[in-house]
């Protein structure tokens, strides 16, 4: 099993609102359909289709409805352009909407395995995506991120690989590229610009570490390679504290 998150600064331009990048949605989508994984989870950020809603209406503050319901659609909005794009070369995606399938229970995130289990018996790929989820205590709504759902996902269904697609050639640690980092590495990295309202590199570093989950950081151009099991980027070495 391979989990793999793709990053919504890679197939979106995070400072123009709802654009995607569809050249490099389209090579995502090529490079699985090259590699042919046997099987693989799918997700992906939101970058501007999810962003932008999360600040507008507070969402990370404040309870809107309006917001929640805006920030959804946007989401799966992305979530069709990624499941065409695979269409389009032969892929079978099977999109799943964490709004509908996924809660969040003391701080712990709960989900329906089965869907995901089922659509990979049948030979799908699941493709699922940063989203707006319900909160049991709260009762109401909040962000879950990609990286949050790609590290959960790993951890139930025991992936073999785990990676993250990015922008970037992997974690910089003092402005060099890291081929591993690990705890002691953290307060050595920046922390990313622009509108980001689910941490960015250092705060998907840190939820690898404390996931205890062994993952790679690499560019988007790089996930052909990946796939195939070859060592790209920096391996983030999750350890519980």
């Amino acid at each position: 099993m391979i989990v793999v998150k793709i990053g919504g600064s890679a197939i979106t331009d995070k400072g123009v609102f709802k654009k995607a990048k569809l050249d490099v949605i389209e090579r995502v989508a090529k490079d699985i359909a090259e590699a042919k994984p046997k099987k693989l989870i799918l997700v992906h950020g939101a970058g501007s289709f999810g962003h932008p809603f999360v600040v507008k209406y507070k969402l990370k503050e404040e309870k809107n409805l309006e917001g929640v319901v805006k920030a959804h659609m946007s989401c799966k909005e992305l979530n069709t352009i990624v499941c065409n794009a695979m269409l389009e070369v032969g892929l079978k995606p099977f999109p799943i909407h964490p709004l509908l399938t996924f809660k969040l229970h003391k701080g712990r995130i709960t989900f329906d395995a089965e869907i995901f289990e089922k659509a990979l018996d049948e030979g799908f790929i699941p493709v699922t995506h940063g989203d707006m989820v319900y909160d049991v205590e709260d009762k109401f709504f909040k962000v879950l991120s990609g990286d949050d759902i790609t590290l959960e996902l790993a951890k139930v269904f025991k992936a073999k690989s785990v990676g993250f697609a990015t922008d970037v050639e992997g974690v910089y640690v003092e402005g060099k590229l890291a081929d591993v980092v690990t705890w002691k590495d953290l307060d050595k990295i920046g922390f990313s610009k622009g509108v980001d309202v689910t941490g960015g590199m250092r705060g998907k570093v840190e939820k690898v570490l404390r996931s205890g989950v062994r993952a790679r950081v690499f560019h988007v151009s790089k996930l052909r390679e990946f796939l195939m099991g070859k060592c790209v980027g920096t391996l983030v070495f999750g350890n519980v504290l």
